[in-house]
């Protein structure tokens, strides 16, 4: 069962602990390199919470100098293993999906469609961009032999396969609509004068849908 004093961040915290000792900027370092594109935190969130682990005992602390100033090292303690052994034993919860640019989309009636157009070509770009990040992140792990986390190595290749695909996706639907607004002269009229469009393209989601009862 998962502890109810802890969440996802801290089972990320520990998951990096587990291979390594870490200071809490090399945590929060880590944390940014692809941890961050699925759980995105505030950096004051990665520094805060491996002292809530050390207040519950699940991490330790030493205190090491590195030149003129000290840094505090995280280590993970038997009681960190065993709470995220059995947290991984738990069901996760349904996935969550925050998306600045596609809210836009919806209301983007409200604007005019230079806008539009404007924010799925910025959609597509930061995609592109992110895409490109782990794209280069796998091929530091295969020049590497895994780089940080070689024990991981063959389930870093499932997540990074994952998150190509995903900012692809991204990418090929930008361009897709943008094709699709091309002849688009605001976006108000094509509730009308695109109407039969818009059902065929919902129909080709609607395939998916669970058959009537």
């Amino acid at each position: 069962m998962a502890r109810e004093d802890l969440n996802t961040t801290s089972y990320v915290i520990l998951g990096l602990l587990v291979s390594r000792d870490w200071s809490a900027y090399e945590i929060a370092e880590h944390f940014g390199k692809g941890i961050g594109e699925l759980w995105p935190r505030a950096d004051r969130q990665r520094y805060n919470a491996p002292k809530k682990l050390l207040n519950l005992g699940l991490v330790t602390a030493t205190n090491q100098a590195v030149g003129a100033r000290n840094r505090t090292v995280y280590s993970i303690t038997t009681e960190g293993r065993d709470a995220l052994a059995s947290w991984l034993s738990t069901e996760s919860r349904p996935s969550a999906f925050e998306f600045e640019g596609m809210i836009r989309v919806l209301v983007a009636e409200q604007g005019n469609i230079d806008d539009l157009r404007n924010n799925l070509v910025i959609m597509r770009d930061q995609a592109a961009h992110s895409r490109s990040l782990f794209g280069m992140n796998a091929v530091l792990i295969r020049e590497t032999d895994g780089g940080s986390f070689p024990e991981r190595e063959h389930l870093m290749a499932l997540a990074n396969n994952f998150m190509m695909g995903h900012f692809s996706h991204i990418v090929e639907w930008a361009e897709w609509a943008l094709g699709e607004i091309a002849d688009w002269p605001d976006t108000i009229s094509p509730a009308t004068s695109h109407h039969q469009r818009s059902r065929a393209i919902l129909a080709e989601s609607a395939v998916f849908a669970p058959p009537h009862r």
